[in-house]
């Protein structure tokens, strides 16, 4: 349906846009936007994850292993040892060192390292004082000897002494300066600052001083105006701050629903700029590229991905944030995971591997073999390499490291050629040749010696097999790992929310800030003028498209359009990364194309309701709704149209209504006129007017359908069918002294047909010739004794529905061009085979007429006069065969009957 542009199509885009475009002023519609963008985020695909992120947990099991948590900060210092010796390339501390830690105890040494030191040494020295007492028991040496061994044997003691009380200072530790040293052996530490908005505490300019020393990004270029930043920030205390590679703040953005979308990269304290805890040692992974900060972008120049050094632009949102591509998967199965508690046991297993070994070498069984004993090597190289390690820890130095690596190296290749040599079978069977060639007293010591060799053995060989076993799994996962360490076991409530996890531990913020940056699989937020634009466009668009279709299709299109803008964004979030606010654009989209079917239903309604008042009395009901659908049908002016007219009259209505009063006229013509309007109203006639008694009306207009001839004389015959019918009532009720009997005629032609006069009072009505030629055929009806006439144009387009019966071509009053008259009897599913007969008959005496036997023609009527007295047609060709009798017609005639009647 066509419409004309009307105030709704102005008004309600313009009223609708400008609001939707401003919902984002409401934090309600904030938040609602904020859970689409995690809808959406869930139908794209995952992020790819870095295989080089690597989250050390604190988690249950390392608390269970370990102890309860927080632990002494010797344990990380150790972990921290161990990812030394495992490659690994970064450590990220998601802990705070604020405040300093007590000195501690080592009990892993102590009763590990330690103990087994003591053991060995006392086991030594009392195995020297046996040997001693043997011989001069077995007159081996004499006494004099026996004192140069005691000499020894003292000297012997005073070393141990010595050597004891030196490795057992090393059970105090100094925590803080530990940690400090391990995370400077390591090399790449970065710690935590936590930004404050609080000014500074009183006595913190010094650790503020450090911070700014060594946490602040050298190669740094700032395009745009800075945040109002923070005023002061916690730093970790000096014995760590100073031997920190960096460090970086963790305060994470939280939105109004509680959930973490977004980071800022950098924040700033008086312009003084610091970097997030994960990207300030990535910015050293990447090859310590210039850091741009622009209003929308962070750039890294010259970020070395892979071999290539290029430009990586962050895009920022509108408050400076990056926004976090987070894993879909949860926080256990996101990321490589490994328990911190691991690198605490690949440390122990090595002590306790030297710790085997020291026992092992103080058994007799070394004695018994030619030589040097060969696990006094693997005795050296650990010992020479804790020296090391003591040394790179006190010094720092990167030479001072990597001899301690060295030397741990090649402690273990010698460990591990020690035990591929399978000293444990050959040095058992040295205690059976001694026992077989000894005393055969000596036998039973013999034998618990070698128990004890072999236990000591099967214990060292253990603890090594261990240490492999976690050197080859932990190695395959660190080596140049980006490591992350924090808290996530169950006690831990540094837990937050994501797109995609109620609950989702918060040091693996860290890792997901890493990983975007890392993939370069960045999301962006258009600006919120674009919604806003859009929601304007929208609003006017979708009442253009929708304007031309009914409330319905309206509907289902606005529901449809609604649904494919939100498919339209998805999918351009799913291939560019792009997110537009899509909350405004679809609410002004769905709430226009509403507003308008709503107010266009209305206003049609209103409309169409004038049209069924204006039109009801003299329309069909379905050309009323076709005129509905199309107003325009009704306009000014008319066009010419192949349809059909119909013209009735009353005969002898003027005797009948000087017999009644007006009362009782108005009375009987309502009824008789509503009868008769009913039935061409069912045809889908229009009633052009009434005049008196006579209806004028036509078939094909203002709605064009091909049957309207059929439809017209349907409507004729079913008329005649209803005068009967009201006759019966009339005659009953006295309401007429004489029947109402209805003359007819139908014409089909070319008509004018439109809405004629003024805009202010017009008249749907038709004109023309074939309109006159309708009228005059409604007269001619009494020339004939007919009731139903019709032209040829008519008979030719109703085809075989209906009986007609042949009557005289005429030229009637006003039209010179003959017509061929037609007399239209019933429907001929109607018609008995009487009748049929009789008008079968009457098209043969018609024919004797046609050839002029005048006579012949008289004498076939007056058989059917006699037979049907009240056929008038019958009688009328008889009148005309005695009148030609008595004067023929011209020898020139025509045969076309002149009319000289209306």
């Amino acid at each position: 349906m066509k419409k004309k542009t009307s105030w709704p199509s102005i008004v309600i885009p313009c009223i609708i846009g400008l609001l939707s475009a401003g919902v984002y002023l409401f934090p309600f519609w904030i938040g609602v936007e904020n859970r689409l963008y995690d809808f959406f985020l869930g139908f794209k695909s995952d992020v790819k994850e870095d295989s080089s992120i690597v989250l050390l947990d604190i988690d249950d099991v390392s608390i269970e292993k370990v102890g309860l948590y927080p632990w002494p900060r010797n344990t990380i210092a150790k972990g921290l040892e161990a990812l030394t010796q495992l490659g690994a390339e970064f450590a990220v501390f998601d802990i705070e060192y604020i405040d300093k830690s007590p000195m501690s105890v080592d009990f892993t040494y102590l009763n590990g390292t330690l103990k087994s030191e003591f053991a060995a040494s006392f086991e030594e020295i009392g195995a020297n004082v046996q040997d001693i007492f043997a011989a001069l028991a077995n007159n081996q040496i004499t006494l004099p000897e026996a004192g140069i061994y005691g000499s020894e044997l003292v000297d012997l003691i005073d070393q141990s002494r010595d050597t004891l009380y030196r490795h057992t200072k090393q059970v105090a530790i100094e925590n803080d300066s530990y940690l400090g040293q391990a995370m400077r052996l390591f090399g790449s530490s970065f710690i935590t600052v936590n930004m404050q908005d609080d000014p500074p505490s009183e006595g913190t300019e010094d650790l503020y001083a450090i911070a700014q020393e060594r946490f602040i990004y050298p190669t740094l270029k700032v395009n745009a105006p800075l945040s109002d930043g923070r005023h002061s920030a916690l730093v970790p205390i000096p014995e760590i701050s100073r031997m920190a590679a960096g460090a970086g703040f963790t305060n994470v953005h939280i939105d109004s629903d509680g959930v973490r979308r977004r980071i800022r990269l950098t924040d700033n304290i008086d312009g003084t700029v610091f970097m997030q805890l994960a990207f300030s040692p990535l910015l050293q992974k990447l090859g310590s590229p210039e850091v741009v900060i622009d209003k929308n972008r962070v750039t890294l120049a010259g970020a070395v991905y892979g071999d290539k050094a290029q430009n990586v632009s962050i895009p920022l949102d509108s408050s400076g944030m990056m926004l976090i591509r987070w894993p879909k998967k949860n926080y256990q199965n996101s990321f490589t995971h490994i328990p911190f508690y691991l690198l605490i046991d690949y440390a122990e297993s090595g002590e306790k591997t030297a710790s085997s070994l020291r026992l092992l070498r103080a058994n007799q069984g070394w004695n018994l073999g030619p030589g040097y004993a060969p696990i006094d090597m693997c005795m050296q190289l650990w010992g020479e390499s804790e020296e090391l390690r003591r040394t790179a820890l006190e010094s720092g130095d990167a030479q001072d490291k990597a001899a301690w690596l060295t030397a741990v190296q090649a402690y273990w290749d010698t460990v591990k050629s020690f035990f591929e040599t399978d000293y444990g079978t050959s040095v058992a069977r040295l205690f059976d040749e001694a026992k077989q060639a000894g005393n055969p007293e000596d036998a039973e010591l013999y034998d618990q010696v070698k128990a004890d060799f072999e236990m000591l053995y099967a214990n060292a060989s253990a603890s090594y097999t261990r240490h492999t076993e976690l050197e080859t799994a932990l190695a395959a996962k660190l080596k140049d790992a980006f490591c992350i360490i924090g808290w996530s076991s169950t006690g831990t409530t540094d837990i937050g929310v994501n797109p995609f996890h109620s609950e989702y531990v918060n040091v693996g913020t860290h890792a997901a800030v890493a990983n975007t940056i890392l993939q370069r699989d960045f999301l962006r937020q258009a600006p919120v003028w674009v919604s806003a634009l859009l929601a304007i466009v929208f609003s006017f668009g979708i009442i253009f498209i929708i304007r031309p279709f009914s409330t319905i299709v309206q509907i289902i299109l606005g529901v449809v359009l609604s649904a494919v803008v939100l498919i339209v964004n998805q999918l351009i979030f799913s291939f560019t990364g792009v997110y537009i606010f899509i909350i405004s654009p679809v609410l002004a989209l769905f709430v226009s194309f509403l507003t308008y079917s709503m107010v266009s239903f209305i206003l049609s309604e209103r409309e169409k309701s004038f049209l069924r008042k204006a039109f009801g009395t003299y329309l069909s009901s379905d050309v009323i709704n076709e005129i509905i659908e199309d107003p325009s049908m009704l306009k000014l002016g008319g066009q010419k149209k192949w349809i059909t007219a119909m013209f009735t009259d009353v005969k002898g209505f003027s005797t009948i209504s000087e017999a009644l009063d007006a009362e009782q006229l108005v009375k009987l013509l309502n009824i008789y006129l509503s009868g008769m309007s009913d039935i061409i109203l069912e045809q889908r006639g229009t009633i052009d007017k009434y005049e008196g008694d006579a209806i004028i009306s036509f078939f094909g207009a203002p709605v064009d359908y091909k049957e309207h001839a059929r439809l017209a004389c349907r409507a004729a015959v079913l008329m005649r069918r209803k005068e009967v019918e009201m006759n019966e009532l009339f005659m009953r009720e006295g309401m007429s002294p004489n029947p109402l009997l209805t003359r007819i005629g139908i014409n089909t032609g070319d008509m004018v047909v439109g809405n004629m006069g003024t805009e202010r009072k017009m008249d749907y009505t038709i004109m023309g010739n074939a309109v006159n030629l309708a009228a005059r055929l409604e007269g001619v009806n009494k020339q004939y004794g007919s009731w139903l006439l019709i032209s040829d144009m008519t008979k030719n387009e109703i085809g075989d529905e209906f009986i007609t019966r042949r009557f005289d071509r005429v030229r009637v009053v006003g039209i010179n061009t003959p017509v061929q008259l037609w007399e239209l009897v019933e429907l001929k599913d109607a018609v008995d085979s009487a009748t049929l007969d009789f008008l079968r008959r009457f098209e043969e005496a018609h024919c004797v007429f046609d050839r002029r036997d005048w006579k012949e023609a008289a004498r076939l009527f007056t058989a059917l006069c006699e037979e049907r007295p009240d056929d008038g047609p019958s009688d009328a060709y008889l009148r005309k065969c005695e009148a030609f009798i008595q004067k023929p017609p011209a020898d020139n005639w025509d045969g076309v009957f002149s009319l000289t009647q209306k």
